[in-house]
């Protein structure tokens, strides 16, 4: 099995939310809570758009799917980048 692009697309913006979502749970007090509800939303959409882009793909919707996917990822690092420089604020 190889990988696409779109594989190394996906599981390039994974490891940089992974690595955000590292960060954050360091500096977090509660680190439990912190790792458990960023897991359930981010598998919650991941878990939505990845059925659509395997089983809904027709007609060129992959590429619609894959975005919205990126999209969605991209924008929970970016709270999750918020929640970091508050963090940073905060101490």
């Amino acid at each position: 099995m190889t990988m696409n692009e779109d594989n190394l697309y996906l599981l390039f913006c994974y490891l940089i939310f992974g690595l955000t979502l590292l960060i954050l749970t360091i500096r977090s007090k509660h680190r439990l809570k912190t790792v458990g509800i960023n897991m359930i939303i981010s598998g919650l959409y991941s878990g939505y758009f990845i059925y659509n882009l395997t089983f809904n793909s027709y007609s060129g919707k992959s590429l619609a799917w894959l975005i919205f996917l990126m999209f969605a990822i991209g924008l929970h690092w970016i709270i999750n980048i918020v929640g970091i420089l508050l963090s940073f604020k905060k101490k």
